[in-house]
């Protein structure tokens, strides 16, 4: 069965999966709803996705949610550092189209921007848990999946030093300044 370190990572692993295969559902799938397909053990949740059962330990999730920490700690097994590079930029466009149709008039939610923002940010740390110390590249071997291999044939910049550090200092940037512009988040 395969493994991710938070209930998010999981749901974000089914969608990147069935947007990658086609022979999967083309509708989003439907996040983890317990009681609907997330059956809770003695030590995990078992989610029951479109693209087979995935266990989320409690300690991780509750780990990872105590450090603020959507998609967990350490390097993901399930997503490999050329897909979290290519989620971040989905996440990014997807911030940077609310945040372009966001004026601050009221009745506006704004808190799409900013979630996609910070999940920009986060998944281009993601693919950085992958990368030595004293490498200007992610290795090869960090890049397991068909969408990740594709994905760099396509770009092969993708998982460079530069461009994430870069990736990363614009999404944290602009959602700064998105928050400087429309005042602090009312939660």
């Amino acid at each position: 069965m395969l493994t991710a370190r938070t209930l998010i990572e999981a749901q974000v692993y089914e969608s990147v999966m069935t947007a990658a295969d086609d022979s999967l559902p083309s509708v989003p799938p439907l996040g983890p709803k317990s009681g609907v397909n997330v059956d809770e053990g003695e030590t995990a949740w078992t989610f029951h996705s479109t693209v087979g059962d995935i266990e989320i330990p409690y300690v991780s999730e509750d780990a990872s949610r105590k450090l603020g920490l959507p998609f967990g700690l350490g390097a993901s097994s399930l997503l490999d550092a050329a897909q979290w590079a290519m989620l971040a930029a989905t996440f990014g466009r997807r911030a940077l189209d609310a945040d372009l149709a966001y004026t601050g008039q009221p009745g506006q939610d704004r808190y799409l921007v900013e979630l996609n923002w910070e999940y920009a940010a986060y998944a281009v740390r993601e693919a950085l848990k992958f990368l030595p110390e004293d490498a200007d590249r992610v290795p090869e071997s960090a890049i397991w999946s068909e969408f990740g291999r594709r994905g760099l044939a396509e770009s092969p910049q993708l998982v460079h030093r530069a461009k994430l550090v870069d990736d990363l200092e614009y999404f944290e940037g602009t959602l700064s300044d998105f928050r400087a512009l429309y005042g602090p988040s009312v939660d």
